[in-house]
C-alpha cells in the first residue's frame, strides 16, 4: 500500500502542478485581455453621450437667420437637452463590451482565489 500511495501523492502532485500553471497563465491571459477591453470601453464609451454641439450650432443659426429675417415668433432658447440620444446599436454595443469586460474580470477573480485556496 505505501508504493500505492506514494504513487498517488506524485500523479496528485503533478496535476495540482499543472493545475496552477494553467491558472497562472489564465491570469495573465484575463489581464492583458481585461487591459485591452478597458481601452476599447474607454474609447467606445464616448458614443453614448450624443454630440450636442452639431444640433446646437444648428438651432443658434436657425434662430440668428429668423431675427434677422424679422419673423414675429421668437423661438426658444436651444438647450444642451434636445440632443439625440444615442443609437441602439451603439447601446448594444456597449453593453456588450461592457460584459465582455465584467466576465473577463470574473475569471480573473476566480482564478485569484483558486489560486490562493
Amino acid at each position: 500500500w505505501k508504493k500505492c500511495t506514494e504513487r498517488l501523492q506524485a500523479h496528485d502532485d503533478a496535476m495540482v502542478k499543472a493545475w496552477k500553471e494553467e491558472i497562472d497563465a489564465l491570469l495573465v491571459f484575463a489581464g492583458l485581455f481585461s487591459a485591452a477591453l478597458t481601452a476599447f470601453n474607454v474609447e467606445l464609451y464616448t458614443s453614448l453621450k450624443p454630440d450636442p454641439g452639431v444640433d446646437l450650432t444648428n438651432q443658434i443659426l436657425i434662430q440668428i437667420y429668423a431675427q434677422m429675417n424679422g419673423s414675429p415668433i421668437p423661438s426658444p432658447v436651444p438647450t444642451l437637452s434636445t440632443a439625440n440620444p444615442p443609437s441602439t446599436s451603439a447601446v448594444w454595443i456597449n453593453a456588450l463590451w461592457f460584459s465582455a469586460l465584467i466576465s473577463s474580470l470574473s475569471a480573473a477573480s476566480i482564478a485569484i482565489i483558486i489560486r490562493q485556496w
